[in-house]
């Protein structure tokens, strides 16, 4: 295994000689092999180490005694140990983003590393990931209709100083490893779980695709990340030659860009598209990936044969035709209250995310979060039920289950109704204002709508004595 690590190393060009290097160790396999090999390697690269650890607080005694075997393990082998620990409950009641908390444990878990490798004087931060865990992140990407940039999963080197030495070795070189080492570890009991979409990949989908259509996946999924990692550098670079010969390198003092229509059309579609996405991301000031609903919005409006047209788009970025330019801007007029109140040429894009239970969904376009969660059938006498909140019969719903604005030819089937209706004349019926209509979020299957927030459940997904699993959902 050490071998291929090191050709890893090389290839990636990772580490240079004479660095100081933190380990980013939670306790787990992955992490406890990592910080191995690099003591392995020490003398080799004549590195310096040290050893980083986040203590979630999720778990109580199980978190602590992982903590606990990262300070032994530091210890027995004289390298230096930084622990933080954090409410990472407390924090997502905090967090105006109502980020799930996966994103907000990630997010948490970089900013320490990064401000630790500032303290220290560390040039790298070794990070534990490996083939499966790059298999997993590239279907999750495909089931999410990412493109290029999702397709090439995680990457070995990152920013410059986060590095992978672990991305082309198996899991199960990583056991066989500890084992024949006789080193300690400690199994996250969460990752038995399958609340959610990475370990339901990992325990399900990936051994159905191994078992009846190859049994390579895993190195079939790796070899496409490193081909779309390749091609996606390669488009990013072309792209950002373009810009330059556009003399667009950033936003102006007066916070735009602009960019002539006629010479966005003299490009392949594939280049239009991508040059779209930086100048989206260069206006965005936040780590939000720009979505494809977002890019095509813009294409389209680019396509219009009106020679003026508004698009308001999440971060408040505010996009804006004016006959041959095209002029993008942070607009700090881009409130909830002016979504919910459309100006009369501001076009409202389409949106869809896929709803796992139990999580937290933001809606960019709408600025609102949907939460969803299990409860025990005896939690609905407690339920406060409002206008943004329902519960329904999870065995009922025929998956994938998304959030979502109207489609056309969308149907509805009423609480209390037999039959179904158009979703067009429920609005109409409801007295719903047509520029308000493409702003509410709705919940569907692959069947049919099963709630309008702030409006209505379906009949089809009515909770009844049958019912084992339930579902409550909240719009905040």
């Amino acid at each position: 295994m050490l071998d291929k690590i090191r050709r890893t190393i090389q290839k990636y060009h990772m580490l240079n000689p004479g660095e100081h290097v933190i380990a980013a160790v939670s306790g787990g396999p992955d992490s406890v092999a990592l910080l191995h090999v690099l003591i392995s390697l020490a003398c080799e690269y004549e590195l310096t180490l040290s050893v980083a650890h986040l203590n979630h607080g999720l778990r109580g005694s199980e978190s602590d005694a992982e903590e606990q075997l990262v300070r032994q393990l530091s210890k027995e082998r004289g390298i230096s140990c930084s622990v933080k620990r954090i409410d990472l409950q407390a924090l997502r009641k905090c967090d105006r983003r109502k980020c799930s908390l996966e994103d907000i444990g990630r997010q948490e878990r970089y900013e320490f590393f990064t401000a630790l490798a500032a303290e220290i004087g560390a040039s790298r931060i070794a990070l534990g990931h490996h083939r499966e865990d790059q298999a997993e992140t590239v279907l999750m990407n495909f089931i999410r209709g990412s493109g290029l940039e999702g397709l090439k999963g995680i990457r070995p080197v990152r920013d410059g100083c986060f590095i992978r030495p672990l991305l082309e070795v198996s899991r199960r070189d990583i056991l066989d490893f500890l084992q024949a080492e006789h080193l300690p570890f400690l199994e996250d009991s969460s990752n038995s779980e399958d609340h959610f979409l990475r370990n339901r990949i990992r325990h399900h989908m990936i051994p159905l695709l191994q078992e009846l259509y190859n049994p390579r996946i895993i190195d079939t999924l790796n070899r496409l990340a490193e081909i779309a990692r390749r091609e996606d550098d390669c488009l990013k670079s072309i792209v950002d030659r373009i810009l330059e010969d556009l003399l667009i390198t950033s936003l102006s003092e007066e916070g735009t860009v602009s960019i002539s229509i006629s010479r966005l059309h003299e490009l392949d579609e594939a280049l239009q598209y991508r040059l779209v996405k930086s100048l989206l991301e260069r206006c965005v000031l936040s780590p939000r990936r720009v979505a494809f609903t977002h890019i095509q919005a813009v294409a389209n409006l680019c396509r219009e044969e009106k020679s003026v047209g508004l698009l308001f788009l999440p971060g408040n970025v505010l996009v804006r035709r004016e006959y041959d330019n095209l002029k993008f801007s942070l607009s700090e007029a881009n409130t909830r209250s002016e979504l919910n109140s459309p100006l009369k040429n501001q076009k409202v894009i389409g949106f869809s995310y896929a709803l796992e239970i139990p999580s937290v969904t933001e809606i960019e376009e709408v600025n609102r979060v949907v939460k969803t969660a299990f409860i025990e059938k005896v939690e609905l006498g407690f339920f406060n039920v409002t206008r943004n909140s329902a519960c329904f019969d999870f065995d009922k719903i025929e998956p994938p289950l998304v959030i979502r604005n109207r489609r056309e030819g969308d149907r509805f089937q009423p609480l209390g109704m037999a039959g179904t209706k158009k979703l067009k004349s429920y609005f109409i019926d409801e007295k719903v204002p047509r520029r308000q209509r493409d702003l509410i979020p709705l919940l569907a299957d692959r069947h049919s709508v099963v709630w309008i927030a702030g409006l209505r459940l379906s009949e089809r997904v009515r909770i009844d004595d049958r019912t084992r699993s339930i579902v409550k959902i909240e719009m905040i």
